[in-house]
């Protein structure tokens, strides 16, 4: 599970991969299952979020897409 740090406002971007093959159908792509985001804390204005998802995903900070 990959943790962030989240304040109000600031996102998180969720994209394929380069490695990804192109034409990957949607099926594919989630065959193992959904991604699954969960709110592990809450603290003041920030909050924690846990993402599971398929390796061939990146997951990336807004300010370092």
């Amino acid at each position: 599970m990959l943790v962030l740090t989240r304040r109000i406002g600031e996102s998180i971007y969720i994209f394929p991969s380069e490695e990804l093959e192109q034409g990957t159908s949607v099926g594919e792509l989630f065959a193992n299952g959904p991604i699954q985001i969960t709110l592990t804390r809450v603290n003041g204005n920030q909050a924690r979020i846990g993402i599971v998802a398929p390796s061939t995903l990146t997951i990336a900070r807004e300010e370092v897409a």
